[in-house]
């Protein structure tokens, strides 16, 4: 175990570091900027893929932190006597210091190969798995570096940026990089998962808002809200259900939205998330009429989820299709009478003219007050807590 006065593993990760692994909506504009933001809302609205977009994001985010954890290592090697011998026990004390910071737990669950996933799914988060699952972990460690020395014989990486003021250099052998490329593994997994999540939570905001305010309807906080007509809010969380945004058209006349960047292989998601739906909420005292939309990637081509949608008059929209915002403004039209020039404007007119409302739009006031909290919880299948968690005790 360290001694007292040695470094832990959140003193040996760079601060600089740390908002790479939190923050939230506010954070995300700060790290892409606007405009970025803007292209990013702009191309889906145009029908290209979310992850596409997103994909240079998340690789040049899991490279920063892939270096911070080579920084961690050097740093460890450095100022700590044995450190990869040690380097279990010190994880292990950091997971049961605190179970809550995500910049703690995080880099503590990468150096003994889990993620937040594997520590539900291997450990079962149960205290009493992580003993055994650690004497695995290092034999397996063990017999890879020996066999990395048996096919490519003994070698040493010394990492020359880092020196001490005596002049020692951080040098690895087949066993200290066996450790540290396992990190990177689980990082790589985690950060990936991460932004998956976060990217699609975010975005959305993101596009539901700008489409609505392209619209001309005005976003209210839904707590404060005294207007009855062409207002809209998003994520809005009732006793029938959650939905991403909710439309007041008008007195009685309502309009909710579930988006999800769900593709093809996903289609059952959103035929539960139709069996949920209900064609009527409570507002004001009084009942309203509304009507779904459910706004996904793509569908399959058997039809069923289309024909399950028809049977509760809900509407889906494609986003794979290349002018979608416009048959989604259509079927808005259709069902509530909402009348917009984008229903009518020709193919050749669309790109340009959501450019231009959008440029006008202040879209990072769609994030303000989505914390982190906001981005790790799934509505699907609620599991932050357990995300958080390295392990529980039994009780």
């Amino acid at each position: 175990m360290p001694e007292k006065d040695e470094p832990s593993l959140s003193d040996l990760f760079p601060e600089s570091s740390r908002l790479l692994l939190t923050g939230g909506g506010k954070e995300f504009i700060e790290r892409i900027g606007v405009e970025a933001t803007r292209r990013v809302i702009h191309h889906v609205m145009m029908g290209e893929n979310l992850r596409q977009q997103t994909e240079p994001l998340t690789r040049r985010r899991v490279a920063q932190i892939s270096g911070a954890m080579v920084t961690l290592f050097a740093r460890g090697c450095l100022g700590i006597e044995n450190f990869t011998d040690s380097l279990s026990d010190i994880a292990v004390e950091q997971l049961r210091a605190n179970k809550t910071d995500k910049a703690v737990v995080w880099p503590a669950q990468w150096l003994i190969g889990l993620t937040g996933k594997s520590v539900q799914n291997v450990l079962r988060s149960k205290a009493d798995a992580l003993e055994n699952y650690i004497s695995d972990f290092e034999s397996a460690v063990e017999e890879a570096a020996e066999k990395c020395r048996e096919d490519m014989g003994h070698l040493k990486m010394t990492l020359g940026f880092m020196e001490d003021s005596e002049g020692r250099k951080a040098e690895l052998d087949w066993k200290d990089i066996t450790r540290l490329t396992t990190a990177i593994g689980a990082q790589t997994l985690a950060i990936r998962g991460s932004d998956k999540s976060i990217y699609g939570k975010l975005f959305e905001r993101l596009i539901l808002g700008s489409f609505l305010t392209i619209l001309g309807f005005e976003r209210v906080n839904p707590a404060t809200n005294t207007k009855d007509a062409s207002v809209f809010w998003l994520s809005d969380s009732s006793d029938l259900r959650e939905s991403d945004a909710t439309l007041l058209v008008q007195r009685g006349k309502l309009a909710r939205f579930d988006i999800g960047f769900i593709g093809v292989g996903n289609s059952e998601i959103s035929k539960d998330k139709l069996s949920r739906y209900a064609r009527e909420v409570e507002m004001a005292g009084g009942k309203s009429s509304s009507v779904t939309f459910i706004i996904v990637d793509r569908l399959p081509k058997t039809g069923k989820t289309q024909k399950a949608a028809e049977a509760i008059g809900a509407e889906i929209i494609q986003m794979s299709m290349k002018y979608w915002p416009r048959e989604l403004a259509q079927r808005l039209g259709a069902r509530l009478g909402i009348k917009h020039e984008l229903q009518k404007l020709p193919d050749s007119r669309i790109s340009d003219y959501l450019e231009g409302k959008l440029n006008a739009i202040p879209v990072q006031e769609f994030l303000v007050g989505v914390s982190q909290a906001d981005l790790e919880q799934d509505k699907e299948m609620p599991e932050a807590e357990e995300q958080m968690a390295p392990f529980e005790d039994e009780e």
